[in-house]
């Protein structure tokens, strides 16, 4: 005798959690969304949840929803095809958290944005300057893509240090680093498609894959080793992946890096499995060793990796430059930056190029590398001094981003509103993945004029943190 069509229905819930559509932790659809779905009566669904919640699949929160129970089977791959956190997208909740922390009174930890100081504002003031004084012409003129040749010149230079040789017609200027991912992502992958990304990721990948109508696995990525590569070997072994987007360097927000062995081994998976590894290196200059990191591009002898960046966190976030080697996709990605904004902004790319030139970046450089380890430190013992006892932080080896796990009785994001109610702005885990699984989790920025005001401020959220435990 065929059983009930609610008992069916708990059944197929059940092997998602098996198979990892949903991990430990993770909100299923609502009973309105999978009643809509599976074209079965609310009531139908409302039995078939009770029967999950009876096997200790799942649990109801009052006012939340339906959640899977933590101590279910950890399994490793996540699959998301309709990313929603508490009926919102990503990017609307990102819209929400980063509004509410833009005000000027706040001290704000949230955004992954360098404070003036650490960013060669003068220079650039009396290169523009220059520039409209002497080349007026230069400045209102379309330099179409792929850009400024002269910026392409400066560019290939500096990759050198990356191990990249490249010519400068290899290279496209984009309007900064995101639209760079874009149409990179646009030219290996058509709407339905799968791809792989980074778990937590920078929520840039997840507005790209919303926008562009994909599919996201999601590989674990620790702050100590980086993206799981034997994850994302069963993952393309189950899964007909497009795409990898990875950040192999500094990566945001855990602020890990990759072995030289798991980069090799992840260009290897790229060619075995057949997807493209897009590079994002926007933290790749950023390092504090004295030499920086290879980029995967460099070690790329089957033309299986994009490489994209950008010099929005380390000169100008404003002037929005950022540029991509496509390799093969090259000729596609240029038709589609063309179609989509035809050119970009001459002055500033020329102000940046001659910027390069005359050598003060790497000068500019050292100075913020150290400054940043600075403020690393700080931000580290303060945390380990007033935070609840059990919390993590990462140890990033360059960038300006700390990932902080709490206790898992700390919510981050009452702790975000109660930040704010304090003055303070942070952006909490949720932003970072499809799934709900870094609800205690956020991250910071140290990119910040340390002061008496600053160390205050960490000091507030440490003891905000330690009131949820204790009430």
């Amino acid at each position: 005798m065929d059983c009930p069509l609610y008992e069916k229905i708990a059944n197929q819930i059940e092997q998602q959690v098996q198979d990892g559509v949903f991990l430990p932790g993770a909100k299923i659809p609502s009973v309105r969304k999978s009643s809509k779905q599976m074209e079965v009566s609310v009531a139908t669904v409302l039995q078939a949840y009770s029967v999950l919640e009876d096997r200790g699949v799942i649990k109801a929160r009052p006012q939340k929803g339906y959640f899977v129970q933590e101590n279910q089977m950890k399994t490793s791959i996540a699959s998301s095809i309709e990313p929603t956190k508490n009926d919102e997208s990503v990017h609307t909740l990102l819209q929400r958290l980063l509004h509410s922390s833009q005000d000027e009174g706040l001290v704000s930890f949230s955004s992954a944005v360098p404070k003036s100081q650490y960013l060669p504002i003068r220079q650039l003031q009396r290169s523009v300057g220059r520039l409209m004084r002497l080349e007026p012409e230069v400045c209102v003129s379309y330099e179409f893509t792929p850009g400024s040749l002269a910026l392409r010149r400066q560019i290939a230079i500096r990759m050198l240090d990356s191990g990249c040789q490249l010519q400068p017609d290899e290279i496209t200027i984009t309007l900064g680093c995101q639209n760079a991912l874009m149409l990179s992502l646009q030219a290996v992958t058509q709407p339905g498609d799968t791809i792989a990304i980074e778990s937590p990721a920078y929520y840039g990948v997840l507005q790209a894959v919303e926008a562009l109508q994909l599919k996201a696995i999601e590989i674990p990525c620790s702050t100590s080793e980086g993206l799981d590569l034997e994850v994302l070997d069963k993952a393309a072994s189950q899964w007909d992946i497009k795409a990898c987007v990875v950040t192999p360097n500094n990566q945001n927000p855990t602020g890990s890096s990759l072995k030289p062995a798991q980069r090799l081994r992840l260009i290897r998976q790229s060619v075995e499995h057949h997807f493209t590894l897009i590079e994002d290196d926007v933290y790749g200059e950023l390092s504090y060793q004295d030499k920086r990191e290879r980029a995967l591009k460099a070690d790329d002898q089957d033309n299986t990796v994009i490489y994209c960046s950008s010099f929005s966190k380390s000169i100008a976030p404003g002037f929005r430059i950022g540029w991509l080697v496509g390799g093969r996709f090259q000729g596609q990605i240029e038709h589609n930056a063309y179609a989509q904004s035809l050119a970009i902004p001459t002055l500033t790319q020329t102000a940046i190029a001659n910027f390069l030139e005359n050598g003060a970046y790497d000068r500019h450089l050292r100075k913020t590398r150290q400054a940043y380890q600075d403020n690393l430190r700080r931000c580290q013992q303060v945390i380990q001094a007033h935070f609840p006892v059990g919390t993590e932080v990462s140890d990033p080896k360059g960038g300006f981003l700390l990932w902080v796990t709490l206790p898992p009785k700390v919510n981050a994001m009452k702790l975000h509103a109660q930040a704010l109610e304090a003055g303070i702005g942070l952006l909490p885990g949720l932003v970072f993945s499809f799934t709900a699984q870094f609800h205690h989790h956020f991250r910071l920025n140290y990119a910040l004029n340390w002061d008496n005001k600053i160390d205050s401020a960490l000091r507030e959220l440490g003891k905000l943190s330690q009131s949820q435990i204790h009430h």
